[in-house]
């Protein structure tokens, strides 16, 4: 990551890693972080559209389900130092934390468990910039007038797929390596098929992986047999990100019921 990254309002980019020492029965792994979003009004008299979800600091925690809102927008304003005369800020509401509670309802739900007992992780540390925000960061946020003194926002964009696994493998395999060590889980799940490829580098297995994630319910989420370099073993469930197309979601669904139904 460049020291260079910062959020609009002027918040650096950080690194959000577990910060975890002890075992947990579950790992999670998804594809990068997202971040803590307001809503935004630009000040009068500008000609501009309030932003509904603009990203303005690190996540809170991996994937944060939006818990305790206002104080972290709170905290925020007051980190940032954020000034009236750059308009007007709101909640996001439902747009933060919606990954997190993805993950609370449809997996940790589904296994019965609670957090504590998760670790959650993911393939890259930092968060990266959607297209459709970094353009409305582009035609609003950077057209305010110099006067109003915002701070230059530099965002790493969304990475492809490719990227995705590339950047993990390159720069991030020993820190997940040694997550998977450290937490010695009975469970490991992916999140995506970003997060099942990265994930095929980080174990061993005696059987065929599946290269992509399919949404046929007759292999979608089956479990398979893989170890730790020290020979720890445990069981592997792909399943579809949280913001997967709906035929994945309807699979994951079924996939869910089932699991409860045991």
């Amino acid at each position: 990551m460049k020291a260079d990254n910062i959020f609009p309002f002027g918040r650096r980019v950080k690194p959000c890693v577990p910060h975890i020492s002890e075992r947990r029965p579950i790992y999670v792994l998804g594809a990068y972080p997202s971040a803590l979003h307001v809503r935004w009004t630009p000040p009068p008299p500008e000609p501009f559209k309030p932003i509904r979800a603009i990203a303005v600091d690190n996540e809170p925690e991996i994937f944060w389900n939006g818990d305790k809102e206002f104080e972290h927008v709170d905290d925020w304003m007051i980190y940032a130092r954020f000034e009236p005369k750059w308009g007007t800020v709101a909640l996001a509401k439902e747009l933060n934390g919606s990954s997190g509670r993805w993950v609370n309802e449809q997996v940790i739900d589904a296994f019965r468990t609670s957090r504590a007992n998760v670790w959650l992780s993911d393939c890259l540390d930092t968060y990266r910039c959607s297209d459709k925000l970094a353009k409305r960061i582009q035609d609003t946020y950077s057209k305010l007038p110099k006067k109003l003194g915002l701070p230059r926002a530099s965002l790493l964009m969304h990475p492809s797929e490719d990227e995705i696994v590339k950047e993990a493998i390159q720069a991030h395999r020993t820190r997940l390596v040694n997550e998977i060590e450290n937490a010695r889980p009975d469970k490991i799940i992916t999140l995506g098929n970003a997060a099942l490829r990265v994930m095929t580098n980080l174990v061993e297995t005696k059987s065929d992986v599946p290269r992509k994630l399919v949404a046929d319910v007759n292999f979608y989420g089956k479990p398979i047999t893989v170890h730790t370099n020290s020979g720890h073993a445990m069981q592997w469930f792909p399943l579809a990100h949280p913001a997967a197309p709906k035929i994945y979601q309807a699979a994951h669904f079924i996939w869910k019921q089932e699991l409860l139904a045991i």
